[in-house]
């Protein structure tokens, strides 16, 4: 198929050099879509002819010059031009390189001068279309993927939401209680767990997970497995460490075969190097008293006022195989009004004030104190206000975050 001859505009204002150039021109092979004699008439014939190029008299007559109007087409529809003028002094030619022209011919006009200058601005320009249609097809390709990206993200949230437990009924047992989940990257490791027991009791806390967006998501779809199959194996669950214990082995690798719960995984698990931190509560409906196990995650109280703190255990479930690792619990009786929290290391964790530093558990203990009085949704909008201050607009979210609030 034959190639269609490159589109050239001319803006001449001399009708002799007009018809001389259009000759040339055409005699090379190449279309002149239109020839004008002004600035303003050269951006009308531009959109309408779409050309390749554009050979544009630098002195034109009229309120337009050729290298305003030149500005306006690179400008407005990316189209190149070269620059015709009689005047080759260098104050012309530094004026003219501020629209990027891909040549100069002086008048008047040299056959072979303007046919090579003409050959070069249109290689040029053909390489740039095709750069121009590569990018766009990259931009496109990225686009596309980036779209689907950004739809697998979307189901794979709905997909853990569907599968952990669902905050809402956790609030139908607790009604002055607040969930504060604010995952890094939409996708998150830490979540909120509780499984109502048998016996008038149920079992709540916060899990943090290693890693956060996708792999911290899916680890926290495996460690919701594990705190489900570990309530099934065992016989009692007035112990929570040993959920904790049980748990650990399986993340930890040092399991006999004959007690995996996931056997033919085991070994697979392990390799991941993985595991979370966590604060859960045993809570009897009846006697009103708390049991309270923490993998590294403190539990507070306040009670009248005063804070009482509760340390996690040293260890966290899984990441390092060490079969002596404990998991002590601790009882509370609670009274009217308690009110406690749990939390993930996020919110501490947290760069951000005037010396951009961490927020610090001396701080969040302070600003719990304060907001003591407030009901639970004001405490979460305080909580989530006063973390966003912090954090200001120039630093990012470090890890996810989550807070569990309630009163008794």
């Amino acid at each position: 198929m034959q190639k269609e001859a490159a589109k050239i505009l001319i803006v001449e204002d001399e009708p002799t050099m007009a018809f001389i150039l259009k000759k040339l021109i055409t005699d090379m092979g190449y279309e002149v879509c239109a020839s004008v004699v002004s600035g303003e008439e050269s951006i009308i014939e531009v959109e309408k002819h779409k050309p390749d190029l554009v050979l544009m008299d630098i002195n034109l007559e009229g309120e337009m010059d050729g290298i305003e109007a030149a500005e306006i087409i690179l400008t407005k529809f990316g189209i190149p031009v070269i620059y015709a003028t009689a005047n080759d002094e260098e104050e012309t030619i530094n004026s003219a390189k501020s629209t990027f022209p891909l040549g100069y011919v002086l008048k008047p006009y040299n056959k072979e001068t303007l046919k090579s200058t003409l050959v070069i601005a249109l290689s040029i320009r053909e390489v740039e279309k095709r750069k121009n249609q590569e990018l766009q097809a990259a931009y496109d390709t990225i686009s596309y993927q980036t779209k689907e990206l950004i739809d697998s993200f979307k189901s794979a949230k709905e997909i853990q939401r569907a599968i952990l437990p669902a905050e809402s009924g956790f609030k139908s047992y607790f009604p002055n209680s607040f969930i504060l989940n604010m995952p890094k990257d939409n996708l998150g490791g830490d979540f909120f767990w509780y499984r109502v027991l048998t016996d008038g009791k149920i079992l709540f806390g916060v899990i943090d997970c290693t890693g956060h967006g996708v792999p911290g998501a899916l680890m926290s779809v495996l460690v919701n497995y594990q705190l489900n199959y570990a309530l099934k194996s065992l016989n009692s669950y007035d112990e929570i460490g040993a959920i904790f214990r049980q748990i650990d082995k399986v993340l930890s690798g040092y399991e006999s075969e004959n007690e995996l719960s996931i056997s033919s995984s085991n070994n697979e698990i392990s390799e991941l190097n993985s595991g979370f931190d966590a604060g859960l509560c045993l809570y009897d409906f009846k006697t009103k008293k708390i049991r309270f196990c923490g993998a590294k995650r403190p539990l507070y109280l306040f009670r009248n006022g005063i804070l009482q703190e509760f340390k996690g255990n040293r260890s966290s479930v899984g990441l390092f195989c060490l079969p002596d690792k404990k998991f002590e619990e601790i009882e509370i009786q609670l009274e009217e009004n308690d009110q406690l929290f749990l939390f993930s290391d996020g919110y501490t964790d947290q760069i951000g004030g005037p010396r951009k530093k961490r927020f610090m558990s001396k701080l969040l203990k302070k600003t719990l104190q304060d907001i003591l009085l407030e009901s639970p949704n004001s405490q979460c909008e305080l909580l989530t206000e006063t973390l966003l201050n912090w954090k200001g607009e120039n630093e990012e979210q470090l890890d996810d975050i989550l807070v569990l609030g309630m009163k008794f």
